[in-house]
């Protein structure tokens, strides 16, 4: 822009006002793609968290040569050994980062070899149609990984 003899460098008002009106369009169509992603986020990051934990249990059962318990605490999944007193003792714990995640706990016994006394079918969900569910299963062996909900262990 010209004024005088003098070019003003800058930007006006308007320009300024469709480049923030563009922007704000941007970022509503972007943020259900993002508050699904990050729904998404939380049941991958749980049942990982949950495939961790069973992981450890089973190698504190090998290393420490005895069996070790999975157990229901409601709200939680508690993993209990018996101490040289014969005490039941909790290891480790794992509960959901987030309220919106459901799980049902069941209790089982993983023995010194590592085995478990029956499988382990979990399913994973936040109840939320949009978002994909997971199931954590184990085998009597011990084997374990993480499916889709709609595929059965």
């Amino acid at each position: 822009m010209v004024v005088g003899s003098k070019r003003v460098k800058g930007v006006t008002l308007i320009e300024l006002l469709v480049a923030l009106s563009i922007i704000g369009i941007l970022s509503i169509i972007a943020m259900p793609s993002f508050v699904q992603q990050i729904k998404q986020d939380r049941l991958t990051n749980t049942a990982n968290l949950m495939s961790a934990f069973y992981k450890y249990s089973r190698s504190e059962a090998v290393k420490q040569a005895k069996s070790v318990q999975l157990v229901d605490n409601g709200s939680s999944w508690l993993v209990r050994s018996t101490d040289s007193n014969g005490q039941l003792q909790t290891l480790n714990q794992f509960s959901v980062t987030h309220s919106s995640i459901s799980i049902s706990y069941v209790d089982r016994t993983i023995s010194s070899t590592g085995e478990l006394n029956q499988i382990i079918d979990i399913l994973i969900s936040d109840n939320d149609s949009a978002s994909n569910d997971y199931r954590f299963c184990v085998l009597q062996s011990g084997q374990s990984w993480i499916n889709e909900a709609e595929i059965n262990c």
